[in-house]
């Protein structure tokens, strides 16, 4: 892991540890040698801590009039050890709510695990971004399998056809807009009224039945 780096291709347009709202405002990093660890595998220096043993972030583009921000995750995603997703909270997420950001767009392709405990913290941080959203991109199946199987699936949003951009050759702008254009068949409904992209949490197979907490209505 040492060699992944964060993606770089939109640092003439954005670099965090300039950007005062960031939480990582003033970073330095250290160019000759690895001070970031997944675990005990060392990783890019260029990456940013949130305190989490396993989970490293790159807050890649911010754009304060849209009001969203574009995060590189790299890592474990484990909330069983100590939480992961508090952390990713208290120590990046409400940054940038503070500063007027409630949509966030996660690139999780180099997320290789995910463990859930429950969806205290995940519910909490929907309750400050009321009519904001959280979009994943790339995430590995069974990364997907195990929030859809915790219920989460009403809390994050993702499709196939936004898996299939090649984000690196975009601009920012444009995939925030992919991604407005491409919220499926519930998601594009989530400013209709207030709560109806993220309560209820339905599950399986957009159709006349559904799965809300565990039950088939």
């Amino acid at each position: 892991m040492f060699d992944v780096e964060p993606f770089y291709g939109w640092h003439h347009l954005y670099i965090s540890e300039e950007d005062e709202h960031s939480p990582f405002y003033g970073m330095v990093y250290n160019a000759f040698e690895f001070d970031r660890y997944i675990y005990t595998f060392p990783a890019h220096p260029l990456w940013d801590t949130i305190d989490s043993e396993s989970l490293l972030i790159k807050v890649l583009f911010v754009d304060y009039s849209g009001g969203y921000a574009i995060i590189e995750l790299i890592g474990e995603w484990n909330d069983l050890f100590e939480n992961d997703f508090k952390l990713f909270t208290e120590n990046c997420l409400l940054a940038f709510t503070a500063a007027g950001i409630d949509k966030f767009i996660l690139i999780c392709e180099n997320v290789f695990n995910i463990y859930l405990e429950n969806d205290e913290y995940y519910n909490a941080f929907q309750d400050e971004i009321p009519d904001g959203w959280i979009a994943l991109i790339r995430a590995r199946d069974a990364v997907l399998e195990e929030i859809t199987r915790y219920g989460l699936s009403g809390v994050f949003y993702w499709t196939k056809e936004l898996d299939l951009m090649s984000w690196r050759k975009m601009k920012p702008d444009d995939i925030f807009e992919k991604i407005k254009a491409n919220r499926g068949p519930i998601g594009m409904h989530a400013k209709a009224s207030h709560g109806y992209f993220t309560f209820p949490k339905l599950e399986g197979d957009i159709g006349p039945h559904m799965v809300f907490r565990g039950v088939e209505k």
